[in-house]
């Protein structure tokens, strides 16, 4: 418990210092916080505020909280966090003082109905799989954002990809992120 008190000090005066080069969104990613939904509720959430610990009200503060970490793209049967973990986590992370939480819905689809626990916070809604090499069509992405919208109002929703695209390649990567943007718009 210590140890990850000092590491959210570190990570305090990392945030700070990005806040102070001008950065106006600053984003943690959590690898923890739905494998051990327990440990997040216990300390996790206390320490992902004292990492974001004076963080300037201008500055938009996200957590992204990740499920799953694949090595290769296509492959379905890596370890992901229990189904369960972000409705454990959605109502003590809208009462913490993190803006926006983002959350993975792609690679595995939640029942939005947790979109309900989210009364103040933004949410991310991973809608794009960063391990799969199908493009989602625009339609897919764009029914999933409406559906989501049937349980949080548009000003708190954001379109996103699950995680980082990093594995997918730059053209499979900009091909996802422009069917991603023709969907949000058209909403």
């Amino acid at each position: 418990k210590r140890f990850s008190q000092d590491i959210a000090d570190a990570l305090n005066q990392e945030v700070l210092d990005l806040a102070r080069t001008g950065c106006l969104h600053i984003q943690i990613d959590e690898p923890l916080f739905a494998r051990y939904p327990e440990r997040a509720l216990e300390y996790g959430i206390e320490n992902l505020e004292r990492a974001f610990h004076n963080c300037p009200s201008h500055v938009t503060t996200t957590v992204h909280i990740c499920c799953g970490y694949p090595d290769r793209i296509d492959r379905e049967d890596y370890p992901k966090a229990p189904l369960d973990s972000y409705h454990r986590l959605a109502g003590p992370l809208d009462e913490s003082t993190v803006m926006a939480v983002s959350l993975e819905d792609a690679h595995r689809h939640n029942d939005l109905s947790l979109l309900e626990s989210f009364t103040e916070t933004t949410v991310l809604l991973g809608v794009v799989a960063i391990a799969r090499s199908r493009v989602e069509p625009v339609e897919e992405i764009r029914s999933r954002l409406l559906s989501a919208l049937e349980h949080i109002e548009a000003s708190r929703l954001m379109a996103a990809p699950d995680c980082g695209l990093g594995i997918l390649g730059r053209e499979l990567a900009l091909e996802k992120l422009r069917h991603l943007s023709e969907a949000s718009k058209s909403i």
